[in-house]
């Protein structure tokens, strides 16, 4: 049985930094420039579903997928929309104008690009990440980079373009100890030792320490 990503501490995380970023508004206009309000979206691997909230309250349409069944509670709770749904996209058979992945569906393995662009009339909008949260300081992840991922594409026939961005995604903390619980987790096999430099002290006595996270990732839109 595949092991879930999601429990209850990293959901907690998440929402927390969540309230204390722009993150998700400044990523949902990024998206929002390679989109139409008169088409269809479905974003698949949608976790918690800030972004997906975001687009729909702006007033696109969208539908929003997870398979785990506690975070798209967790959204629709937190949003008050019916947009969220619980399903692995692979078992659904619908399609959208355009399919949406944020951290999710790697498109060079077991051809999931085929996969995910089956369920898209129009195309596939992909973001992946290139880092693990602390610029360049620390080894990323073996990831493909624009330049890679847009030679992968046209090689394989599809008109593509993207860009390569970085936003920032800040954890707040409530101790060094929790600090040292979160990087355990967030960075499985890592040396803790490795990020602790990039905990600060904030001030706050609500959240007192604040990992530092600069999100660098590609955003890739892939025509059918």
């Amino acid at each position: 049985m595949e092991k879930k990503w999601w429990n209850d501490r990293k959901i907690e995380w998440y929402e927390r930094a969540s309230l204390f970023s722009d993150f998700h508004y400044l990523l949902s206009k990024e998206i929002e420039s390679l989109i139409d309000k008169d088409e269809t979206i479905l974003e698949f691997g949608a976790g918690l579903g800030y972004v997906s909230e975001i687009l729909s309250k702006d007033g696109y349409n969208v539908s929003s997928y997870d398979i785990d069944e506690k975070v798209v509670e967790r959204a629709r709770k937190r949003s008050g929309l019916d947009i969220f749904h619980t399903s692995d996209y692979r078992e659904l058979e619908i399609s959208g104008d355009i399919v949406l992945t944020i951290f999710f569906g790697r498109l060079w393995s077991d051809d999931n690009l085929s996969s995910l662009l089956s369920r898209a009339k129009k195309g596939l909008i992909s973001i992946h990440s290139l880092h693990t949260g602390q610029n360049d300081a620390i080894k990323g992840r073996e990831t493909p980079g624009l330049d890679e991922s847009l030679s992968f594409l046209r090689e394989k026939g599809y008109v593509a373009h993207g860009k390569e961005i970085t936003i920032p995604f800040p954890q707040p903390l409530l101790s060094m100890e929790e600090a040292e619980l979160f990087i355990d987790e967030s960075y499985p096999g890592k040396d803790i030792s490795l990020y602790l430099p990039y905990v600060k002290k904030t001030g706050d006595k609500s959240y007192p320490y604040m990992l530092s996270n600069q999100k660098r990732m590609v955003i890739l839109s892939i025509k059918k």
